[in-house]
């Protein structure tokens, strides 16, 4: 780690003491024959007399580019795009205080890839704005044989612990969006989903860890929004992708856009099949009053099988109207098997109770989410904008399970107990959205409204061998009803003033919770009002760096998962349930970022600091009494946490790249448990690197190595790991249209074996498991179809990342 952080330090003093630079570039790439904006086309800036990069950068949605920091000199600039012919253009001596603007530069498409400009430069992995950090997921070779969940290591102050639960800046609040919008499809487990999505259904993924008021509060890391596939054009394109791992696992995706006129339709899906071999676990729990001791030994396996599709429609009505439409729908199967011996020792480690528990497991999850869009594009400016928004989506979680007792020694206990959820989830979004530019500054307003309706029957039964029937058990059987409405509205502004940029803003949110827990007794009935401020100031400086201070505030608001007082008993001795007395949690946070760019080689860092007085903390408690620990959810914690977090990207010898992620955090936790105050404090991290050779006939091979440091928690830590990983790829026909990818990830080590240890006031205990991680796995990827001209996409949208979720959070309460 001290290695790392020195590299990282003489790579930021080296970038630093790079030369001077005040000029700036900029226009406009459009379509020679339809004069349509081009987005995401290559800008690279080299000498005036070579086609050497000194620069680069891309095109925005509009077609625009500028690229700053440029020493007062003549140069030449070249344009790349795939389908198009290669375009240059001599940029007399820039001067200082005085852009050269080009206007609009028409490129022309070309049925083959002509050589009249060949520029040797690798294209930018990672990318950084005035709110976001982007890791370009196409332009990564590994991409192609790789899970989504996998291309996140390689992220910007992304990581994954051992077991892949994920982490922005941290924090395992976080949430997650698709291409802006808030999705059905990472609304239940996002590692889950991540697993199961191939990588190159995926263009980018941005990292938002200063979210702008338009954003909902909620979300102390921040928000990851991923970004698909997005240049359907007149004519049609698409791509199909299979995939088949070992051990058994297949993946299999298909995605098409087409444009026809003013119609654009786009859409992608996809079906995964996962296995997982025996896994094996562990439980140890000792009782410091009594001296006994209670270990479980187990293993088991599962199976999945997880569907997904979808797909936007967008119409343009003409050039100032837009009209999209969104559906999604999404449906997951399981089959789980988990063996279990139980037994109890007294202080002299003699046996005092033992049986087995066996637990078979169905289960179901799915959604599906219809939304409309329009977009109103006003004539005095087209960036000038007025969005109106509704969606509805319905969520179900269906799960069935079988326990099985087999007595061995005093146990007094039922002999079976079956165990069968039935939740669901209606939500509705309604939402205005405003942009007014003022020359170069803009303007944002805007307001919203959530409305959610939630239910659950959870059904427990025991088993009466004298009638051969499941009787019900009504004091462990749960009913509730749950309603969740939010208010919101938002003012945000951003300014630049030469080098200098501002962005302020504010969002008022209101909370109404009307939740009754039938089966319990309980009600949860709350109405809270938040004020979040936030502001970013960004300096431009020399050689393509800029510098950015930002503070922003954040809440968690509890949702059901945390508030639902259900009292899950699957494991008689390690009971959990929510807390519906929970309130939302405010959080501050500063941060100071860094970011550069000098002849291919990058260097983003990140130092942000995190507090939070009544966070939201899962807490275990043990009672001797009967020998039971108890796991539920209060705002006991208080959360001090210093991050620093490190990307570098640099090219050598134009076919050798390499990628450096890594952070390191140090955190002071507190919080009251039962009338005891717990302290405990520690440094956590990781790190990666991967590097990448092209040979020559577009054969690639790379290799990654990782490292996550044990996690520190209120009550214990967790442990860390060590990952790495081979691939080799090639691309062939026209166009490089097809490529077959062969990947193995850690072929040095068949399993992996990590532990979570937990302590209390009267109790210690520790989870040991393990579990198979190598897996080798063959892809194959083709594209077709022909491009002209982009569909246009609605600028706004719903974006519902309000709720604190269960990324990688502790469980609580069942029947969710």
């Amino acid at each position: 780690m001290k290695q790392t952080l020195l590299l990282a330090l003489c790579l930021f003093i080296c970038f630093t003491s790079l030369g001077q630079s005040t000029g700036i570039i900029k226009g406009i790439v459009v379509d020679s024959a339809t004069q349509a904006p081009l987005s995401y086309v290559t800008v690279v800036i080299s000498p005036p007399d070579k086609d050497e990069a000194l620069k680069t950068s891309f095109t925005q949605a509009d077609g625009s580019f500028e690229v700053t920091g440029l020493p007062l000199a003549p140069y030449k600039l070249i344009l790349t795009y795939v389908g198009y012919k290669p375009f240059s253009v001599q940029v007399p001596a820039l001067e200082a205080g005085k852009p050269a603007d080009l206007g609009k530069l028409s490129i022309a498409s070309s049925a083959k890839q002509l050589q009249e400009v060949e520029v040797t430069a690798e294209k930018l992995l990672i990318t950084q704005d005035i709110d976001k950090i982007s890791y370009n997921v196409e332009f990564d070779p590994e991409s192609k044989t790789t899970t989504a969940l996998e291309m996140l290591r390689k992220v910007p102050m992304l990581s994954l612990d051992s077991e892949d639960n994920i982490q922005l800046n941290g924090s395992s609040s976080f949430k997650v969006l698709v291409n802006g919008r808030n999705s059905t499809l990472f609304a239940r487990s996002p590692k889950d989903v991540f697993r199961s999505m191939p990588a190159n259904t995926i263009k980018r993924i941005e990292v938002i860890t200063d979210p702008p008021a338009k954003y909902d509060a909620e979300g102390i890391g921040g928000i990851i929004n991923v970004i698909t596939h997005d240049k359907p054009q007149n004519g049609y394109n698409g791509s199909v992708y299979l995939s088949q791992a070992t051990p058994d696992s297949r993946f299999g995706s298909a995605n098409i856009r087409a444009k026809i006129g003013k119609l654009g339709i786009s859409a992608y899906g996809g079906s995964n099949k996962f296995t997982s071999p025996d896994s094996y676990s562990s439980f140890e729990r000792r009782d410091n009053t009594s001296g006994t001791t209670l270990q479980q030994q187990g293993q088991g396996n599962n199976e999945s099988q997880y569907n997904y599709i979808n797909s936007e429609l967008s119409y343009e009505i003409d050039t100032l109207n837009l009209l999209t439409a969104k559906f999604d729908l999404n449906k997951s199967e399981y089959e789980s098997a988990y063996l279990q011996t139980v037994e109890e020792f007294s202080r002299g480690q003699n046996r005092t109770q033992a049986f087995d528990r066996n637990t078979y497991g169905l289960g179901s999850w799915g959604s599906y989410e219809v939304g409309l869009d329009y977009q109103h594009t006003f004539k005095r400016n087209k960036e000038q904008l007025l969005t109106l928004s509704y969606k509805i989506g319905d969520n179900s979680n269906n799960s069935d399970t079988d326990l099985e007792f087999v007595p061995t020694l005093n146990y007094t206990g039922p002999v079976g107990t079956r165990t069968q959820n039935d939740g669901k989830s209606i939500e509705q979004t309604a939402q205005v959205d405003y942009v007014h530019p003022i020359k170069k500054h803009t303007l944002e307003v805007g307001a919203k409204t959530i409305l959610r309706d939630n239910g659950s029957d959870y059904f427990y039964r025991n088993y009466n061998p004298e009638t051969g029937t499941y009787v019900d058990v009504p004091s462990l059987t749960n009913e509730f009803d749950y309603s969740q409405d939010i208010y919101a509205a938002y003012t945000s502004a951003s300014l630049r003033y030469k080098k200098w940029g501002v962005r302020a803003g504010t969002r008022l949110e209101q909370t109404v919770v009307d939740a009754n827990f039938k089966s319990s007794g309980s009600v949860a009935d709350q109405d809270y009002l938040n004020l979040i401020p936030s502001v970013t100031l960004t300096r431009t400086l020399k050689d393509m760096a800029s510098l950015k201070l930002s503070y922003t505030q954040r809440i968690e608001r509890p949702s059901l998962w945390y508030l639902n007082p259900y009292v899950n008993r699957q494991n008689e001795k390690a009971i959990s349930f929510g807390n519906p007395k929970l309130k939302a949690a405010t959080s501050h946070v500063f941060s100071l970022g860094h970011s550069m760019f000098k002849n291919g080689k990058s260097l983003n860092s990140t130092l942000t600091h995190t507090f939070t007085n009544n966070a939201i903390q899962s807490y275990t408690t043990f009672n001797p009494a009967d020998s039971v620990s108890s796991t539920t959810f209060d705002n006991i914690g208080r959360n001090n946490t210093t991050t620093l977090s490190i990307n570098s990207n640099a090219t050598f010898f134009k076919k050798l790249s390499v990628n450096l992620n890594g952070s390191v955090s140090y955190s002071q936790l507190s919080g009251n448990i039962a009338g005891v105050d717990l302290e405990n404090s520690g440094i956590s991290g990781n790190i990666y690197s991967y590097a990448n050779y092209r040979f020559e006939k577009n054969w690639r091979a790379g290799v990654n190595l990782g490292y996550y440091a044990p996690r520190v928690m209120l009550q214990g830590e967790s442990a860390g790991q060590f990952w790495n990983g081979f691939s080799l790829s090639k691309s062939f026909l026209k166009d490089e249209k097809a490529s077959i990818s062969l990947s193995v990830q850690n072929p040095f080590g068949k399993y992996f074996t990590g532990y979570s240890d937990l302590s209390g006031l009267n109790f210690e205990q520790r989870s040991e498991y393990r579990y198979l991680r190598r897996r080798a796995s063959i892809g194959f990827n083709y594209r077709f179809g022909k491009l002209k001209e982009d569909i246009k996409r609605t600028k706004r949208g719903i974006k519902n990342d309000d709720l604190k979720s269960g990324g990688g959070d502790n469980g609580g309460g069942g029947g969710n």
